[in-house]
Order: C-alpha cells, then structure tokens, then sequence
C-alpha cells in the first residue's frame, strides 16, 4: 500500500491545484484503494470443458457502469445455447461465443475511446469533458448519449 501512495505522491506531487490536499490527506484515510482501470482481450473464451462468463470475458471496463448489465445477458445467451445443443457443450461455447463476443468487443473498443475522455491531457480537454458533463443534465443530451452509447442493438433469441 505505501508503494501505491508512493506512485501517486510521485505523479500527483507536483500537479497543482487541490492536489497536495488530497495527497496530505491519503495516509489519513480509513479505506484507501488503488488499482488500474484495465480490460482483457481474449480471443476464445472457452477450453475444454470450461468456459467464461461475467467479467471473467466480457467486462468493457468499470467505466462502462454496464458490468452487472452484460453479465446477466451473458448469461442468459450461454444457457439458451447450452438448452439448445442439448448437452453438446463445444456447440454451446461456440454459438456463445458468437453471438456474444462481437458485441462485446464493440463495447471493450468504446469503453477504451470513452476512458480517454475521463482523463484528459489538457486544460482545453478538461473543459470538453467538464462542458459535456454539465450539459449530460439536458434530457435531450443524455437521450443522444445513452441511444450513441448505451442503447444496445443485439437481439436476444426467445430460447
């Protein structure tokens, strides 16, 4: 733990603003946390007898705010099709697979362009991003966001 507050003293030290504040503040906090926002890319996601679900293959990120939302589809798909091949689970994964991960890989490649816009590198950046967010409080703005981004085209099969 003090080498992950060691990394934000040594990038954030410097940075002006309230920052000094907030690092002067870090040892204090009851519960401090730290980790990477990441994603992992998988081109199968079953072998043998096993295969993923969840965040475990298709997590775009926690940026997408869509984890819970993603797994539950995910799940849905891969027990339709494990109902469907009738206990040929290689039929099953792979059907899964395909109906599912090309969804998925959109999401993972809009969660990467969305995350750079949480965390410019600019001044003008932050006023992009601070502009969108305030404006996100017009009905007519978020509407256009979440039908761009949120609103999802896969077609469920009635298994």
């Amino acid at each position: 733990m003090e080498a992950q507050k060691q990394i934000l003293r040594n990038q954030f030290g410097n940075a002006g603003w309230r920052c000094p504040e907030i690092l002067s503040r870090m040892d204090a906090a009851p519960d401090f946390y730290f980790d990477t926002v990441s994603q992992i890319l998988m081109n199968n996601w079953s072998k043998g007898r096993v295969t993923l679900a969840g965040d475990a293959c298709d997590c775009p990120s926690l940026l997408s705010g869509q984890g819970s939302t993603l797994a539950i589809v995910g799940a849905y798909i891969l027990a339709g099709e494990l109902k469907e091949a009738n206990g040929d689970y290689k039929t099953a994964f792979k059907q899964y697979q395909d109906i599912f991960k090309p969804f998925i890989d959109n999401k993972q490649k809009i969660a990467q362009n969305f995350s750079k816009s949480l965390v410019p590198k600019s001044r003008l950046g932050i006023w992009v991003r601070n502009t969108f967010t305030n404006l996100m409080a017009l009905p007519f703005i978020s509407k256009l966001f979440i039908r761009q981004f949120m609103d999802d085209k896969l077609r469920l099969k009635n298994y």
